[in-house]
């Protein structure tokens, strides 16, 4: 039977990771805190990230070669759910664009990260 804690848990802090770690590009606090450091990330199907600094690098590149300065602001989750260890999220941009989130967390961090925007 899975624990509905520990979902809760991870599913507040994906909460944490976006609105206030990707939202303020807190990426060395708030963001990394959140992911372990040796995190795996699939994003949009580009090669593989492994570790929490490749996976900063990857990100901060993103949002340069989109207008620099912030990211697209993440204003909801309005679809969220897990089971054991993973978790699903959907989060809604502020220009309506939707992302997908599948996290496999360890020890209330992200160690596996696959992302569909």
């Amino acid at each position: 039977m899975p624990n509905d804690e520990a979902v809760d848990r991870n599913l507040r802090g994906m909460d944490d990771l976006d609105f206030v770690g990707w939202n303020n590009a807190d990426w060395t606090g708030v963001f990394a805190h959140h992911h372990t450091d040796d995190v795996l990330v699939d994003w949009q199907g580009q090669p593989a990230t492994h570790g929490i600094e490749e996976h900063i690098e990857a990100m901060r590149s993103y949002v340069e070669e989109n207008g620099g300065g912030t990211p697209p602001q993440i204003t909801s989750h309005p679809i969220k759910f897990g089971s054991g260890e993973w978790t699903c999220v959907i989060g809604e941009f502020e220009n309506g664009a939707r992302m997908v989130t599948v996290a496999k967390w360890r020890d209330g961090a992200i160690a596996e990260e696959y992302i569909w925007a």
